[in-house]
């Protein structure tokens, strides 16, 4: 079972239409933003902020449309704590996505990126479940079973990387690291702090007050 997977924002509505069913899209967009209807899933995948930040950072240096390639950590970090990179403020994007899953949505499954690199194994059976369909039926597979989680793998993931994106657009691999913690290399321990009172501050009386408290632990 292997699906194209658009990313809707890049290609636009009228490209995804024209895809058959059962269709597999990606997005960065908010809560809001994001079409809803017809019997769809949703697969909302969160990360801490600190190791969010992080690889955001490299994401700029590495696309070569953002001409940031000798961009320093301290003013990436200015922006993202001020919103002013795509799709906002980190903040508001995930209070966006926590209110309308508070408001009783059952075809929504929240899964941290965090829980996903500690147990694949157990990630994928919790996807496939939500999914439902043929996705149960690969689970009841080893050999498919085991397939899909190599394939998910960072390392596996690492290999090719021409499929993810044309060369020339990057300065050096999509595929950077993985992981958590990586954040712990480049946040001085103000930074650190900064971002810990604005987590408090924005995320301290919601469901993910208690996420991230060991990975986030300067």
């Amino acid at each position: 079972m292997c699906y194209e997977s658009p990313m809707i924002e890049s290609l636009g509505s009228a490209y995804c239409e024209n895809i058959r069913e059962p269709r597999v899209f990606k997005t960065h967009l908010t809560y809001q933003e994001t079409p809803r209807g017809g019997g769809a899933k949703y697969i909302f995948a969160v990360r801490n902020p600190k190791d969010c930040l992080t690889s955001y950072f490299h994401h700029h240096r590495n696309f070569k449309h953002y001409l940031f390639d000798h961009g320093e950590f301290d003013t990436f970090y200015e922006l993202f704590m001020a919103g002013e990179v795509g799709y906002g403020d980190y903040f508001d994007y995930l209070n966006g996505w926590l209110e309308g899953i508070k408001k009783g949505e059952e075809n929504v499954l929240l899964i941290k990126y965090e829980d996903m690199v500690a147990d694949l194994c157990s990630s994928v059976f919790q996807i496939a479940n939500f999914i439902g369909g043929r996705a149960t039926e690969i689970i009841d597979n080893d050999h498919v079973l085991n397939r899909v989680i190599e394939a998910s793998s960072i390392s596996a993931m690492k290999k090719n990387q021409r499929r993810w994106f044309p060369q020339e657009m990057l300065n050096g691999d999509f595929i950077r690291k993985g992981g958590s913690g990586d954040w712990k290399n480049y946040f001085s321990e103000e930074q650190s702090r900064s971002m810990d009172a604005r987590f408090n501050e924005r995320l301290a009386s919601t469901v993910a007050d208690d996420w991230w408290k060991e990975v986030m632990a300067f």
